[in-house]
């Protein structure tokens, strides 16, 4: 069987790189089906958060609709100050322990404060009275405020005036020009006119504070009269934030959906029972940070990817040069125009062969090839060659063996248990190439052979075989040709 010869060095890098093009898109598609996945993950905590945060301020609109006058004046355990028209509250303990609890139980860390107009000083004026009423409430506000990291504060405006804040640091931004304009604030309208909803107002910068701030805010009637606002400042960067687990922001928007940037992806509106959104989260996808993010996450299967590129085009080197080794190797034992064994291939064949009782060793030569050749020309006489290597193949056993020697001499090996039968056979042999000759020439031409017989015992030798049958050859063309001497 002829064996191909090896594969192209193009080919030796370019199978494993199409394997590793195919593995590296599947990595590449699990890698954004993981961000898209993990995009909704992360919409679904902030969604979460948001709708935690509502029902936080649900409970304060509870708490203060619902709330009694007390009868102790709790504004007698508050510090006080007045300066700049304004007058501040807050807790002379920080530490706040429900009366006659076990000492046992833990307090509760406590930051508020109340800020209102000076008169909130005087426990004689209305304001200090009715600031009093509710000051109770002041604790829950620092209590909800501790729950959630992205709670930045929260805050109950009064209709009268004042503000009940925590934590303290957040009212210590309110200055007077604030407090007095708080009710002409668009929020303080939108929220009075969204009596049945939460309202969701920002991102924006409050306070003077670095942090963004999301307001969310809710009217307080009692009687069916307006008693003032609750609300609450989430930290938006804080509640956007991933923990490094995307490699670009997710975005809080209060623009329509159209106006995003155009490296938005996955634009998502929030939508919530009862909370008056005009508010959308989208990703921010760009692609340098995903680039750093993708080598990051996927170095593991890169390495992989890249040691099996490596191996395979060592592998394929491997076979290439194992393939080559072979192919030269018959090579050097075949006749390149008939594909027959030359005289090393036949050498090597004899070597390993099993031999019956009796052994022939013939050879064949082409009568007049000179002649042929001369007046037919050297294509044809190529072809004459082919054929009677075909011709050969073709009638001989598979435990036999044929070679061409060089020009027109070819040599063929047979085994058997009996003399006469192997003789009979290589005249089989010759008489069916003279007989289809004439499909490979219009004459035909015919064949002279010598054959030689031997015993199949330890000693024999090819080469006093090959020299007895070329004897024989010579004297059946000198008998006139067209025959086989044995």
């Amino acid at each position: 069987m002829k064996t191909e010869r090896h594969f192209s060095l193009a080919a030796v890098f370019f199978i494993p790189g199409v394997v590793t093009v195919i593995l590296l898109g599947l990595i590449v598609k699990n890698y954004f089906d993981s961000v898209a996945r993990d995009v909704s993950e992360e919409y679904q905590r902030i969604e979460t958060s948001i709708e935690r945060a509502t029902k936080i301020l649900t409970a304060l609109d509870y708490s203060f609709s619902n709330y009694y006058k007390s009868g102790t004046a709790l504004l007698l355990e508050h510090n006080r100050t007045a300066e700049d028209g304004l007058c501040r509250m807050w807790p002379i303990d920080a530490l706040l322990l429900s009366e006659g609890k076990n000492q046992a139980i833990p307090a509760v860390d406590i930051s508020y404060m109340l800020v209102g107009d000076k008169s909130l000083c005087d426990p004689n004026s209305p304001l200090y009275k009715r600031v009093s009423s509710k000051v109770s409430l002041a604790p829950i506000l620092s209590f909800l405020h501790d729950l959630d990291d992205y709670v930045l504060g929260m805050h109950y405006i009064d209709k009268s005036g004042y503000v009940m804040s925590s934590p303290e640091t957040l009212a210590k931004n309110i200055n007077k020009s604030l407090l007095e304009t708080v009710k002409a604030r668009p929020v303080w309208h939108i929220t009075i006119n969204n009596r049945e909803t939460i309202t969701i107002a920002g991102p924006a910068n409050v306070y003077s504070l670095s942090d963004r701030v999301v307001t969310m805010t809710v009217p307080i009637y009692f009687q069916d009269e307006l008693q003032g606002i609750v609300s609450l400042d989430l930290d938006i960067d804080a509640l956007l934030s991933t923990n490094g687990k995307l490699a670009s922001p997710i975005h809080f928007s209060s623009d329509e959906p159209q106006l995003t940037p155009a490296t938005a992806r996955w634009i998502y509106p929030l939508k919530m029972e009862g909370v008056k959104f005009h508010h959308h989260l989208y990703y921010q996808f760009e692609w340098q940070p995903q680039v750093q993010h993708f080598f990051a996450l996927e170095s593991d299967s890169l390495a992989v990817i890249a040691s099996l590129y490596v191996m395979s085009v060592f592998v394929l080197f491997y076979i290439n040069t194992h393939v080559e080794k072979s192919y030269f190797r018959e090579l050097s034992a075949k006749d390149p125009m008939t594909g027959l064994l030359n005289r090393r291939g036949l050498e090597a064949f004899l070597g390993n062969a099993q031999h019956g009782n009796y052994l022939a060793i013939a050879i064949f030569d082409i009568d007049n090839f000179k002649s042929i050749n001369d007046t037919w020309g050297h294509d044809v006489g190529d072809d004459v060659i082919r054929h009677i290597g075909k011709e050969l193949e073709k009638n001989l056993r598979s435990n036999d063996s044929v070679a061409r020697f060089g020009g027109e001499e070819f040599v063929i090996y047979m085994t058997g248990d009996a003399k006469d039968g192997l003789v009979a056979s290589m005249q089989r042999v010759r008489s069916a190439i003279g007989e289809s000759s004439f499909k490979v020439l219009e004459k035909g031409f015919t064949l002279s052979g010598g054959i030689e017989v031997a015993k199949s015992e330890a000693g024999w030798d090819f080469e006093t075989m090959f020299k007895a049958a070329d004897e024989k050859l010579y004297l059946a063309k000198n008998q006139g040709k067209d025959q086989l001497v044995s």
